[in-house]
């Protein structure tokens, strides 16, 4: 499973930050950089959390 962010619909709330926290964050210029595109099995619920709670929808999960 992969993270992908749609950059053109991002709005860094940070919502999604907040929910997990380690594989998403704001840099220091308010853009979302993900840790880790493939996030380990014990991160996915959070990441999952973060997708479905995106404000724009800007997160989505990929299968590999």
């Amino acid at each position: 499973m992969r993270i992908v962010v749609d950059r053109g619909l991002c709005i860094a709330s940070g919502l999604c930050c907040g929910l997990a926290p380690d594989t998403l964050e704001l840099d220091e210029s308010g853009l979302l950089v993900v840790l880790d595109e493939q996030p380990n099995a014990e991160a996915v619920e959070d990441v999952r959390d973060a997708v479905r709670n995106c404000p724009v929808h800007a997160l989505s999960l990929v299968e590999d």
